[in-house]
């Protein structure tokens, strides 16, 4: 088992964990998808992506938990969306700019109300966090990570630590159940991980 599948499963069951690693270790996020989601043939899963084709979230999500999802869409820019031809099992959602938190909200709304214990992915906080300001991120995360619960749902959002500062990345921490963490300079998913539980 390698460093970061051990500690990946130490945050099994959690409702909303944050992965925070630098771009380079970007390979571990597959094996946090496949440790977390329960049952991957059976989940209904829901992508907040703004830097990939909506098919190609769907290839990479299929290739981690190496099975096709129960269910699946997709939130997303219509630059993004409008270039690409999903597949029929991918519904897609689109929003206008990443920064129209707002509109992530309300178009995650149906399918954390409609579908039993969804798994939720942010591809890419990094992302969100160069379109809005820190807080209005920050307040966001607080309803999401507020829903998940509510909904049953587990969450998984990735963050690359090397684009924020260090009050930012402590705050965000904050709103998680499960923090996983690449610490030192190792590079890739071999490196030097962490992972704090919070008590229930």
């Amino acid at each position: 088992m390698s460093p970061i599948e051990r500690i990946a499963d130490r945050a099994s069951g959690a409702g909303a964990v944050i992965v925070i690693r630098p771009r380079l270790a970007a390979d571990a996020d597959a094996e946090c998808k496949r440790l977390l989601v329960d049952e991957p043939s059976d989940a209904a899963v829901l992508g907040i992506d703004f830097s990939t084709q909506p098919s190609t979230w769907y290839d990479q999500w299929c290739d981690a938990v190496d099975a096709d999802p129960a269910a699946a869409a997709v939130i997303t820019t219509p630059d993004l969306a409008d270039a690409d031809d999903a597949p029929e099992a991918l519904s897609v959602e689109t929003v206008a700019s990443p920064s129209n938190l707002t509109g992530v909200g309300v178009k995650s709304t149906p399918y954390l109300s409609e579908w039993s214990d969804p798994f939720v992915v942010v591809e890419s906080l990094t992302v969100l966090l160069q379109y809005a300001d820190p807080q209005i991120v920050y307040r966001f995360l607080h309803a999401l990570t507020s829903r998940f619960r509510a909904a049953d749902a587990t969450g998984l959002v990735f963050l690359d630590a090397t684009t924020q500062d260090d009050q930012t990345v402590e705050l965000l921490k904050t709103l998680f159940d499960a923090v996983i963490e690449h610490e030192g300079e190792g590079e890739g998913e071999d490196g030097e991980w962490s992972a704090q539980i919070r008590d229930s």
